[in-house]
């Protein structure tokens, strides 16, 4: 099984005065529906309200085969929004509606075990509200011997405003397997744009994970046993830049399970084919105002 933690809400997507879409949004949501619809088992661990936005999203969950029974729902409370305002690179800027109630929790949580994967990440993951029960999962994952993702997601430096947010990011990349984010992301958590130094900084956080720095259209960089890949970016007509990155995500999840995965020397033996994969999940959510994949890339769907 596949668990995606982090938050979820409804994205409205703005172009234009007459130019407005609404999709069910959330980094750990695109990427679970990416995935259900990949015919990958999948579970979301999530918050909702109880109000008619929740039921759409539930909705659009279970008609994607996406597990529900870890989606939290609050009494009386409404579900978050989020405006999505693209400019002329097709690239979003957000503002947040945020609707959690004073008293967040968990009810239940997985039973992790070796075969299991659990994605997580974005600012949800540093939520001081409910940092400690996130961090009690990826503990447990971890200790199961799970495959952790961690995709930190950090769009603006100042979202770092305190020492406390940035330890839970390097706690973070302590604990996971696979470390992916954009060159963004890592600017702002260390403060510096050079790829080299980046790596460098996440190695003497964590010495043994899979390192993958998305590049925009210039593809990606990774780092993995002491060698270093670089790919470029699929060509595709770019009409939606949102959840690219969680598109990214789906696919090298959907590699690493049809491939069948299991130890670092997999991994390294077929590393290439993996990022390949989650190029070409990237590359079709940008060709679309999705936030996820219609199906499985077709030059996939054999393997």
């Amino acid at each position: 099984m596949v668990y995606a933690l982090g938050e979820s809400l409804l994205d409205i997507i703005i172009s234009s005065m007459d130019d407005v879409v609404v999709r069910p949004g959330g980094a750990m949501l695109n990427t679970s529906i990416s995935l259900g619809r990949s015919n990958i088992d999948v579970s979301l661990i999530t918050e909702l309200g109880d109000d008619n936005t929740s039921d759409l999203i539930l909705s659009f969950l279970k008609d994607n085969t996406v597990y529900r029974q870890y989606v939290n729902l609050y009494y009386k409370n409404n579900t978050s929004l989020a405006l999505a305002f693209l400019d002329d690179n097709k690239k979003p800027s957000y503002t947040f509606i945020k609707n959690y109630p004073e008293n967040r929790n968990f009810e239940t949580l997985p039973n992790f075990n070796n075969n299991d994967i659990l994605l997580f990440g974005s600012l949800y993951s540093l939520d001081k509200q409910i940092r400690a029960q996130i961090l009690t999962m990826v503990k447990n994952a971890r200790e199961r011997n799970s495959l952790i993702i961690y995709d930190p997601n950090i769009r603006h430096a100042y979202h770092l405003n305190d020492d406390e947010l940035l330890q839970a990011i390097f706690e973070n990349i302590k604990l996971s397997t696979i470390i992916k984010g954009s060159d963004e992301d890592f600017s702002n958590i260390f403060g510096n744009p050079d790829l080299q130094y980046q790596i460098a900084k996440i190695r003497k956080l964590n010495e043994k994970a899979l390192i993958i720095i998305t590049l925009g259209a210039d593809g990606l960089v990774a780092d993995f046993n002491n060698q270093q890949i670089k790919l470029p970016a699929i060509e595709t007509e770019i009409i939606s830049t949102i959840g690219a990155g969680d598109a990214f995500n789906a696919g090298i999840i959907y590699s690493i399970i049809k491939l069948n995965i299991k130890s670092q020397i997999d991994l390294n033996n077929s590393l290439e084919e993996i990022l390949t994969i989650g190029l070409k999940f990237s590359a079709q959510v940008c060709n679309s105002i999705d936030n996820y994949i219609d199906s499985i890339p077709v030059n996939e769907r054999k393997k």
